[in-house]
Order: C-alpha cells, then structure tokens, then sequence
C-alpha cells in the first residue's frame, strides 16, 4: 500500500496579512498587522469577521493607500515615518480652512448631505435626515452599559440565543459602517459641481482630508485606538435614531459632524441603521437591550470595522448587482437571516461575487 500523499503545506496554512502586502509601499502598523495574522483582535469572536480578515484587511487598505498615492503624492513619496508625520502636521491647517471655508454655507452642505444620502439609498420620506455641523463632544459622549445582570437570569439556552443575535448585529453593523466608510471616500465626487459652486477649493480639501486620515488610522496599534476610543470614542461626529413610536416607521435620524465629509458619513450611517432596526429582537426587555446594544455596537468593535467593514460592504454589493436605490429591500431581508444564514451568506460575498449571489438568491435576499 502506498503511503498516504502528503499534504501541500501551502494549501492547508492560512494566509496572512503580512503576506498579502509583501512588497507594498508603507505598510500598516505592525501591532494591527500581528493582530489580525492571529486573529486577536475585538470582532474575532464573530464567525464572518473571523473568516478572512487578511482579505477583508488588504483589500480595503490597499484603496487606501491608493488613494494616498492620488491625493497625496508629496506624503506618499516619503518613507513611512516622514509621511505620517507630515500628514500629522498638516491636518489641524486642513481641518481649520475647511471649517472656515464651510462656516457660511453651513445650512446649504447640511441639506446637502441629507439629501444625497436620501437619493443614493432611496431613503422615505417619513424617515426625517436631520443633519448638523457640531462636535460630537459638545453634547458628551454616551456611556455604555455591559452591566451582565440583564441575562443572568436567562437559561443557558436564552443566553445562547442572545449572543447569536448579538453577533448577528455585528455583522449587520458591518453593512452600516462599511457603507458609510465607503461614502466618507468617494460621495462628495457624485455632488462635485454643487461643491464646486459653494466654493472650487473644498473637493481638494475634502480628498487630502478623507485619504489622509483614512490612511493615518492604519498606522495606529490597536492600543493606541483603544486609547482614542477611551477618551473620545475616536469619531468626529455621531448619529442617532428617535422613532416617533414605538414599532412605527416614522423616525428622526439626527447626525452631527465637524465637516461635510465626516457628515456624509454620518447620515450614511444613520440611514443604514435604520435599515437594520427591523433585525432587533422585540421580546427583549430594557435591560437587556441595554446589554444587547453594548456588547453588538461596543466603541472597541468601531475601530476594526473602519478597517474591515468597508470591503465587507463591497463584497456584499458586487454579489447583489443592486443599485444603491435598490439596496435597502435587500438590506432589510438580510435582517430576517438567522446568524448562521446571515454569517453564510456574507462568507459566500466574500469568497466571490458569485458564490455570493448564489448564496443570496438561495435565500431569497435578491
């Protein structure tokens, strides 16, 4: 008898992300890189963002990087350090002169925001977008409440079924934030001749603005970010949905931001967020919603899904063939999904846009 072949040791190991960006100008901060290579990082826990997190990573930080190369060549050309510093440097001057450029037409980019986010996602019209130009930090930031009292009291069996719901929104969160991300880079180009009109300065501001920091988050270690989000929730702007009634559709989305790019953003995520409420367990009560909110939307989790997220988002899009208008219908039914159908079916997105759209259409998403 022969002996058994062994096996190719290069199909049996998983790939990394240090592998994936061999070569690559300016690589990540290697705490991140390690992190995900050992898939030790906040959403490791969630069977999607578990799955490739090297492909998740490389994809979107090669866009990234990219969009450095166009909107900032100067700082691309340097070595790492030199180009982080220097991007350091110049971003309170860049953050000054859009906010002074922006101060007057205030009311004008607000409804603008508002109003491309509406188009782009067909959003009704008994959902009220209520953007406005604010600090995040001039209201405070929200506590969050992971106090575990809230499910002590459930079976084993309830508490298994939390935390599949719990991990569902992770992914759900995903499709918020990688959307939104996706928006914050390249919207304002689908409104450049209104930006233009306001004032022909801001498309270059808000293209150094959004590929630098966009950039710069890479370069920052895990902790470093833990510490961001420990002091400031490392946003510069925030939104939040207020329902006219209980279980009815109508609803305020009121978002805040600094600048016009960090709003777009924002009122992406609200309406997104939107989308994913009808996934929300009703049974639940206050308590443990508190926790179910804590523990799904954790500020630790906002950190990894800036990085990951958006080509999650992208994968699940290329698998729809949708439109953006057509999106939210599709959006909507995935909150439906179990955790297992709803982790299959963006591990199918991910492996391919085929396998993904053949997933989807099984499930009857598209």
């Amino acid at each position: 008898m022969k002996a058994p072949k062994k096996p190719n040791m290069n199909t049996v190991r998983e790939y990394r992300l240090s592998e994936a960006l061999v070569g690559i100008r300016h690589m990540p901060n290697i705490s991140l890189v390690n992190a995900i290579d050992t898939k030790m990082f906040s959403l490791d826990g969630n069977t999607v963002f578990r799955y490739k997190p090297e492909f998740l990573a490389s994809e979107e930080y090669k866009r990234c990087l990219e969009l450095l190369e166009r909107r900032a060549p100067r700082e691309f050309a340097m070595s790492t350090p030199k180009a982080l510093m220097s991007l350091q440097m110049a971003m309170a001057m860049t953050m000054n002169v859009i906010m002074n450029k922006e101060m007057m037409h205030q009311d004008t980019l607000a409804q603008l925001a508002a109003d491309t986010v509406r188009e782009l996602f067909d959003i009704p019209e008994h959902v009220n977008l209520l953007p406005e130009f604010k600090s995040p930090f001039e209201d405070g930031v929200d506590e969050q409440d992971e106090n575990p009292d809230a499910v002590l009291s459930l079976s084993p069996e309830e508490q298994r079924k939390m935390r599949e719901e719990i991990e569902k929104r992770v992914i759900l969160n995903g499709l918020v934030h990688g959307s939104a991300m996706h928006i914050w880079k390249s919207a304002h180009y689908i409104i450049k001749d209104k930006i233009d009109a306001i004032d022909p300065m801001l498309m270059e501001l808000y293209n150094k603005y959004t590929s630098s920091i966009s950039w710069m988050m890479w370069q920052m270690s895990p902790e470093m970010a833990m510490k961001e989000i420990n002091e400031n929730g490392m946003t510069q702007g925030q939104n939040e949905l207020k329902f006219d009634e209980p279980g009815e559709a109508g609803c305020d989305i009121e978002c805040s931001g600094i600048n016009f790019p960090v709003l777009l953003h924002e009122v992406t995520k609200g309406a997104m967020d939107y989308l994913i409420c009808h996934g929300i367990p009703q049974e639940y009560t206050e308590e443990e919603l508190k926790y179910y909110y804590a523990k799904a939307d954790s500020y630790e989790n906002e950190y990894w899904h800036y990085l990951l997220s958006p080509q999650l988002w992208t994968s699940f899009t290329a698998a729809t063939g949708m439109t953006t208008q057509e999106l939210p219908l599709a959006i909507a039914r995935l909150t439906q999904l179990s955790y297992q159908e709803l982790s299959d079916a963006m591990k199918a997105c991910i492996d391919s846009p085929e396998s993904g759209a053949l997933k989807l259409k099984n499930l009857k998403i598209v």
